[in-house]
């Protein structure tokens, strides 16, 4: 059935249309394309090996590294990328061959789909010495020469450069090693100067960093050698792309010329999963004069649907630094050494937008579900088998006296006080805040002002607390929730704890493997040189005979800011497995159970001599693996829902408005001439869709007499996918007369029919 609403308008010599809207895609007509880039891939490498449990494939079923080589593979024609380039740090340990497999088979789909790529090493993939390098092995140069793009190596077979041509253009990519020493950076310059003409896309591993603002762009001692001892002096270059420093970040400089050289740097390894699958795209566009930049992830939208979580599991990065707008004057910036080429026809839309929209094809982002926060001080879940949970108690606000109690055991009575000043440290190191986690239901916390220098103030338990023995032989969930001062610094920090069991390995019988040695403490919870959370205890073998090192990592952790910590023991499975708000980190332990003991305190606030410097929360020990829905984040009381339904009605409603009509004026005879004249339509409709149409104008008449040529008339919109109201859709009349067209005195006129219909009311 077919609804049409017609109105009638009256044109007195006149005519109403609008100049013709190019259709979207039209609208988006351009000459351009992509450049694929693949950075740090070295926690994808080494968590798909059997050493490592083969982790991805064990709980996603899909391989981050080959899914985004895939991807790249199958979109290579229709979003137009001729080219990739890998950033370095292909592996996480430059030694294990299994890692080297797996990023050989993943760059294999380049390879078979005929898509060439530069690739270099990075510091995790290189051992700087020749002898015992894996990336020429399994990268080597006949590898390389296989690609129509390959232009050659250096000496150490571990630089390369490649030319490719798109959009009747050609450039080189030149692929620097890591470390970029003054022989690696003498051959780049020999490769430009040896193509004078062909502007340059530097990637290398090392260049930009960014600050502790995770926005701003850092500049390094490397980077800012190779600007000085290449880039500057080089008018080539005006692209630098490199990964390394955690995060994202952009820098625009000047070069000797006075020219732009965009500096961009991409690198998620410290990211969730390792980087939870993101890649890098550039696009190169001609017709607008720009480079616009997306970061998309083709593996999270493989992930079931069960693992996914709401907070990390974004197929598209929507960060600042992710979507860049570049402005480039192509032909202007590449003048002092390239004539201006022969522009291509445009025949693509906007390359970016598709790719964006290409990844989350039939993908359903996880919707967040809001934390319900504590309705008082014991809104949580009791869990059977806790044997520790300490509490803090706002109501002692201020620096804790030695020998008070700082944490309160709820649960056994293991409670804390506060230790003797020792060294440097002084009484106002440690106080009773009430800055707390949102999510905890104990509105206090203990802050720290430790250091690595000798400043270690700490609550502990007594000697003989029960607690003190448990080696949890049943597994375990530990949790707590931890914030990083914001005055934290590697050099006055790193490696600082949080949590800690007092005594040393060497005091535990049968250590099979003590890790870093003997005197490191049985358990600790800290922060790494680089800002990560690390677990790192002493577990029971799956063999079951004797303690070995087991660690968790999380990746680069923000300071000022509340996080909730879980380590889940599953004794059956024999894994522990770090969460930090709720998400499991990439690195996990395998193949123990339990905590071992020395049978000597617990401790908040240091590892032995290395200081917190921050605040901890409430932290709470069960003797068995939980759910995430008995941790301290829920709630004990939840709210019931009851339903109602509220609503109203819409009748079904066509509704069209013809503004004023519109005139030509007066038409001149001789002379010839396109006259306009333009109104306004007004739209309502209720229906699922609309179209707007005209009835044939025709010609204007006169009486007996009629113009040489027809009325035109032109909408603005003529079609709508769903409801409208009162939208305002521009109409041009246009009427075009001859130099020799006979013009009969009086008025020329013409009845035009608008109607407004639909096909699904």
């Amino acid at each position: 059935m077919r609804l049409t609403l017609p109105r009638r308008l009256a044109l007195a010599a006149a005519t109403i249309a609008c100049a013709a809207f190019p259709s979207a895609a039209t609208a988006q007509d351009r000459s351009s394309f992509l450049l694929g880039v693949l950075p740090d891939t070295q926690f994808y490498s080494r968590y798909a090996t059997p050493g490592a449990g083969d982790l991805f494939m064990a709980r996603y079923g899909t391989e981050p590294y080959i899914e985004q080589t895939r991807w790249l593979a199958a979109n290579k024609d229709n979003l137009k990328i001729p080219f990739v380039t890998h950033l370095g740090d292909i592996v996480d340990r430059a030694t294990v061959t299994q890692e080297w497999d797996v990023a050989s088979e993943a760059m294999k789909v380049l390879d078979d789909a005929k898509l060439p790529y530069s690739i270099a090493n990075g510091n995790h993939d290189a051992t700087q010495n020749p002898a015992t390098e894996l990336f020429p092995r399994y990268f080597p140069t006949a590898r390389a020469q296989a690609q129509a793009t390959f232009g050659g190596r250096d000496a150490s077979g571990l630089s390369e450069w490649h030319t490719f041509t798109a959009e009747g253009r050609k450039f080189l990519v030149l692929a620097l090693a890591w470390p970029a020493d003054n022989a690696t950076i003498a051959w780049g310059k020999s490769v430009i100067e040896a193509n004078p003409t062909l502007p340059v896309i530097l990637t290398t591993h090392d260049l930009l960093a960014i600050k502790s603002d995770a926005v701003s762009p850092l500049e390094t001692e490397s980077g800012l050698r190779l600007w000085d001892n290449l880039i500057k002096d080089h008018d080539q270059v005006f692209l630098t792309i490199n990964g390394h420093s955690h995060g994202s970040a952009h820098l625009r400089k000047t070069n000797d010329f006075g020219h732009s050289v965009d500096q961009i740097v991409w690198d998620y390894q410290m990211a969730y999963q390792g980087g939870n699958g993101y890649l890098g795209l550039i696009e190169f566009d001609f017709t607008n004069r720009r480079m616009a930049t997306t970061v998309v992830s083709p593996w999270v939208r493989l992930k079931p649907k069960s693992t996914l979580v709401a907070e990390y599991d974004i197929a598209v990065k929507t960060g600042p630094n992710e979507n860049l707008n570049l402005p480039i004057d192509w032909d202007t910036r590449f003048a002092g050494f390239q004539a201006a080429p022969t522009p291509a026809p445009a025949s693509n839309g906007d390359l970016v937008v598709a790719a964006k929209a290409k990844v989350l094809e039939g993908f359903e982002e996880p919707q967040a579900v809001l934390p319900r926060l504590p309705l008082n001080d014991s809104d949580f879940p009791e869990v059977a088998g806790t044997v520790a949970h300490w509490r803090f108690d706002p109501s002692k606000a201020g620096a804790l006296p030695v020998g008070e109690i700082g944490a309160k055991d709820i649960a056994k009575g293991a409670d804390m006080r506060r230790a003797a000043l020792t060294g440097p440290s002084q009484l106002d190191d440690l106080t009773i805040s009430t800055d707390h986690h949102s999510l905890s239901s104990d509105a206090a916390s203990a802050c720290f002002q430790n250091d690595n220098a000798g400043r270690n103030s700490f609550i502990n338990t007594a000697t003989g607390a029960a607690v003190n023995a448990n080696a949890f032989p049943n597994g375990f969930t530990f949790e707590t929730f931890i914030k990083i001062d914001e005055a934290w610094t590697a050099a006055n920090n790193q490696w600082n704890g949080a949590i800690s069991r007092e005594g040393v390995r060497r005091d535990v019988a049968n250590v099979l493997n003590p890790g870093y040695n003997y005197d490191e403490p049985t358990f600790a919870l800290g922060v790494s040189n680089l800002r990560e959370i690390q677990w790192n205890a002493l577990g029971i073998s799956a063999q079951g005979n004797g303690y070995r090192e087991r660690t968790n990592w999380s990746g680069e952790i923000l300071t000022g800011r509340w996080i909730h910590i879980a380590n889940v023991n599953d004794p059956v499975a024999k894994t522990s497995t770090l969460y930090v708000d709720g998400a499991p980190v990439l690195r996990n332990s395998i193949d123990a159970v339990g905590l071992a003991t020395a049978n000597q305190p617990w401790r908040i606030g240091s590892t032995k001599g290395s200081g917190w410097l921050g605040c901890v929360g409430e932290t709470r020990i069960v003797d068995h693996a939980t759910t995430p829905d008995q941790w301290l984040t829920q709630r004990r009381y939840l709210p019931v829902n009851a339903d109602t339904t509220v609503g109203g009605s819409v009748p079904a409603t066509l509704a069209l408005t013809l503004g004023a009509p519109g005139t030509f004026g007066t038409f001149t005879p001789g002379v010839a001439q396109e006259y306009t004249a333009t109104t306004k339509a007004t739209v309502t409709s209720t229906a699922g869709d609309a179209t707007l149409t005209t009835s044939e104008p025709g010609r204007l008449v006169n009486g007996a007499f009629s113009l040489a040529q027809p009325l035109r008339i032109e909408l603005a919109k003529s079609a709508w996918t769903g409801p409208v109201s009162g939208e305002e859709v521009g109409v041009t009349f246009k009427q075009a007369i001859g130099a020799n067209e006979p013009l009969r005195t009086g008025s020329y006129s013409k009845t035009v029919t608008f109607t407004l219909s639909t096909t699904n009311p």
